[in-house]
């Protein structure tokens, strides 16, 4: 797949009014561990020794089928209360109720796994995947609890049209190792609180808090190649074993594997809570990574890093920031001199909420409700200027979009 320079992407919309002496806050980019080859090189070294895996052969063998939305109720706890219903719903889609992930467990109400991301081919390119002419949407989940230790993952779903039944498919994250040079690579689990993503060319952007895992060792952005996936050669089958096992190689019984590229670290001192990731086009010829907060009880923050065409971040300072103005939010999106928020709030029957500020920084006002426990948002100027959200309870999953129109 071809790498897309940002800036010839379409959907641009008018540029923002700046903002008056932002906070600055600097990341810094990691490209390995001190020993060994880079996380790019050694990613070379797995796609030497196992098959490779574009996107088309992702989604063409896709494994797990999607449902509709339902009663956005998958059971196990009664109905959901009147008026649950995302404000300006188009479309959406429940996780598989027929195929079990690897490990044994339903999509629609495991507790080993929760959904956090979201992101688009919109963010990407602009529109469908260059070559496939797909849409194409992806999440984000990290393991909890006994599966901290299987990192996370990553699924690719084919929305195009609006699918009543989308085929998906998950992959599972890895950080590949290789000490050297024409030496066996091999990989372990990338264990981060997988939280907001954004699609970057052919880089996917996942906003992280580090887990027991020291790669990531304070926080920042893990990002991903998605031209470097690979197939394993141990089956699905083999849902306890990972890495490399008597000439084969497993993946805890997923197909497939994402390598780690790189990662954007807070430098020392930097405070920064890196809890979810949109991508902004609508600021002029520049697109840019938005980065925000989580907190609980304090106004959290939100800061802009501007990116060059080739998807790497142009400059490890910061180059705008605000106060989103309000706690718990799960997700954010800047759209031309605006905002958007969802906010995991106690509301009559528990949706979540979603608000906006315009300008940003300004005061946030409600602008209608979501889903049971919201997570990310991803903007698209698709259907009149639209935003990608999904749920993370168990038997409450959905991935919906919503538009924006009064």
């Amino acid at each position: 797949m071809t790498t897309m320079p940002l800036a010839a992407a379409g959907g641009l919309l008018r540029p923002s009014t700046a903002h008056a002496a932002p906070t600055v806050f600097q990341v810094a980019m990691k490209l390995g561990r001190a020993q060994g080859r880079s996380w790019a090189d050694a990613s070379d070294g797995l796609r030497e020794a196992l098959p490779n895996a574009d996107l088309a052969r992702i989604l063409d063998t896709a494994r797990w089928n999607g449902a509709g939305v339902g009663d956005w109720n998958d059971g196990g706890g009664g109905a959901p209360p009147a008026g649950t219903v995302p404000d300006r719903f188009q479309y959406g889609f429940a996780w598989d109720t027929n195929t079990m992930a690897p490990e044994g467990t339903w999509d629609r109400s495991t507790t080993r796994w929760y959904p956090q991301g979201v992101t688009t081919s919109f963010d990407g390119y602009g529109g469908p995947v260059p070559g496939l002419g797909r849409d194409v949407l992806v999440v984000s989940w990290y393991g909890k609890a006994d599966y901290e230790s299987r990192g996370a993952r990553v699924t690719f779903a084919d929305v195009t049209g609006d699918p009543g039944n989308p085929k998906y498919q998950h992959v599972l994250l890895v950080e590949p190792r290789q000490a050297r040079a024409g030496s066996r690579p091999t990989y372990r689990p990338v264990e981060i609180h997988a939280g907001g993503m954004a699609w970057v060319g052919n880089f996917l952007y996942i906003a992280n808090r580090p887990g027991r895992n020291t790669t990531v060792r304070r926080g920042g952005m893990s990002v991903f190649d998605i031209t470097k996936m690979v197939r394993v050669t141990g089956g699905a089958a083999a849902r306890n074993r990972f890495g490399y096992q008597n000439g084969k190689y497993y993946a805890y019984g997923y197909d497939y594997v994402l390598p780690l590229h790189h990662i954007y670290e807070n430098t020392t001192g930097s405070d920064f809570l890196h809890s979810q990731l949109s991508l902004d086009r609508t600021q002029g010829s520049m697109a840019s990574i938005v980065s925000s907060e989580y907190r609980t009880s304090s106004q959290g923050r939100a800061a802009r890093w501007n990116l060059a065409a080739s998807g790497y971040i142009a400059d490890g300072a910061s180059d705008d920031s605000w106060m989103l103005q309000t706690a718990r939010v799960q997700g954010a999106v800047s759209v031309t001199s605006g905002a958007y928020y969802s906010a995991n709030v106690s509301t009559p029957g528990g949706a979540g909420q979603l608000w906006v500020q315009t300008p940003r920084g300004a005061t946030t006002a409600v602008h209608g409700k979501l889903s049971i426990g919201p997570e990310d948002l991803s903007y698209t100027t698709a259907h009149g200027g639209s935003l990608w959200g999904l749920g993370e309870h168990p038997r409450r999953r959905r991935v919906y979009r919503v538009g924006l129109g009064e």
